[in-house]
């Protein structure tokens, strides 16, 4: 559980995080391409899989399995890229994101180019609280780095650091479906 929370923040934060407090971003509508690298220490190892399971994934998904099996999975540094369709609707919003009773988000300053928002979020036991901050570079760049701790009814705890950098790419989003779309 709680390393699905730190995971969904990795994901929904490096674009969404302009959300709770409606500050639009003057960016580019079209299809827009973020690359995070993400570190996390103190996950428990993690178990080994039957094989059989094994066999029936995708051979990326069971690639990724196999190398965290190994040991080098979320301890390691990890880098993954992913591609989001923001229209004029979507920046207006402030990247609006859909579930977000659970965390709470604070802006400790904003300017025009740069933003820092302390978050703490609650779901069950478990209890993630950090900082992040984003730069608009121009209206087809931004970067910015996130820093989360997570505790587990105070009896365990993990540590996430991610920097990302996400970039305009096309007026087309081709298949990508706008954010806030299902």
């Amino acid at each position: 559980m709680t390393t699905r929370i730190l995971l969904g923040l990795a994901l929904l934060c490096p674009m969404a995080s302009w959300a709770q407090d409606k500050i639009p971003f003057d960016g580019r509508p079209g299809l827009w391409e973020t690359t995070s690298t993400m570190e996390i220490s103190g996950m428990p190892a993690m178990p080994a899989m039957d094989p059989e399971t094994l066999k029936n994934m995708p051979p990326e998904a069971r690639a990724q399995m196999e190398a965290m099996m190994k040991g080098r999975g979320m301890g390691s540094p990890r880098t993954q890229t992913v591609k989001s369709c923001m229209t004029k609707e979507s920046f207006n919003k402030g990247f609006a994101v859909q579930d977000q009773n659970t965390c709470t988000r604070k802006v400790v300053s904003s300017t025009g180019s740069k933003m820092e928002i302390h978050m703490d979020c609650t779901q069950g036991k478990s209890k993630t609280t950090g900082d992040m901050t984003m730069e608009r570079v121009d209206s087809e760049h931004a970067k910015g780095t996130m820093v989360m701790k997570t505790s587990e009814g105070g009896e365990r705890s993990m540590d996430m650091k991610m920097s990302f950098n996400t970039k305009w790419l096309s007026a087309d989003c081709g298949d990508v479906k706008p954010v806030g779309e299902k």
